[in-house]
């Protein structure tokens, strides 16, 4: 009976210490998942603090020079696109802009509930650097409910960085990133359509594939659609110089149309607009 008793007590000993070593376990893995779920959770704030620097070539919209024994490779890379790969070359993916907006434009509040967007952009043998500044200047300043997906549509583009250095590179990115190939040259229209025709977000932005969007970009045009989804808007078109990759703001005075040949021009804000606007040019232009 002793040995009996004995027997028990050393089963219960072994069993308590079982139940506490799978205790200890579980907690530990739970902890540990935790920790990773920080650290995954960190990553793209801490990506965005290291690549960030804001004293390098082109950083807040600066202009970039290029040195007299740069000038001739700079001639012979400006053929390939028409703008100054070079210098383009040399700027971060995720350079930091001004915030070129009016101060009126800062203090509006626009409306949680505001309709997401697909951004539409299509390219044929764009260069690196300038398509994916443009993806990433989308990604950086748009709110992420706001944004339902990137549509990227390749006209018939022959470089191979376009293809499955592209297609990789995208799809570690935060945001679904699509890739949709015209089996042959179609045109920015017809590339768009397509594009369009795929989308899936509750409203269609279409973007050039070398183009930077800045703080504050993309909530006034929903705002505007949430108010009428009939409306068609066009946000102030800034620059940035094919020379120097400088930024500069648009003029809010000046809007885009077209002549009776069709061709593409400037013109000045009609005085009954400005009449219309009271002043306040943080208000719409009507086209």
């Amino acid at each position: 009976m002793r040995r009996l008793g004995y027997c028990r007590v050393v089963l219960a000993t072994s069993l308590l210490w079982v139940l506490l070593d799978v205790f200890l376990l579980l907690y530990f893995s739970e902890c540990n998942k935790c920790e990773d779920s920080k650290e995954r959770s960190l990553l793209p704030a801490l990506r965005a603090v290291i690549s960030r620097n804001q004293e390098g070539p082109g950083e807040m919209g600066r202009a970039v020079l290029i040195p007299k024994e740069e000038q001739e490779k700079m001639k012979e890379l400006f053929k390939i696109n028409q703008f100054n790969l070079l210098a383009s070359d040399r700027i971060a993916l995720n350079r930091s802009l001004p915030d070129v907006r009016l101060d009126g434009c800062k203090s509006k509040v626009y409306p949680e509930e505001l309709p997401n967007t697909s951004v539409v952009i299509v390219f044929h043998n764009e260069a690196w650097s300038t398509l994916l500044r443009t993806i990433h200047s989308v990604l950086e300043r748009s709110p992420p409910r706001l944004l339902a997906e990137i549509v990227l549509v390749d006209d018939a583009s022959e470089r191979e960085f376009l293809k499955a250095s592209l297609e990789n590179y995208v799809r570690k990115l935060e945001v679904p990133i699509r890739i949709l190939r015209m089996e042959q040259r179609s045109g920015l229209i017809r590339a768009r359509l397509r594009g369009a025709a795929a989308a899936k977000g509750q409203v269609i932005t279409f973007l050039d594939a070398h183009c930077e969007c800045t703080l504050g970009w993309l909530e006034p045009l929903l705002a505007r659609i949430k108010e009428d989804r009939k409306t068609v808007v066009c946000p102030i078109i800034d620059v940035i110089s094919d020379d120097t990759f400088e930024y500069m703001a648009g003029s809010d005075m000046t809007y885009g149309g077209f002549n009776w040949k069709l061709n593409f021009r400037w013109y000045p804000v009609p005085q009954r607009e400005m009449d219309r606007r009271r002043g306040d040019r943080t208000l719409p232009v009507r086209s």
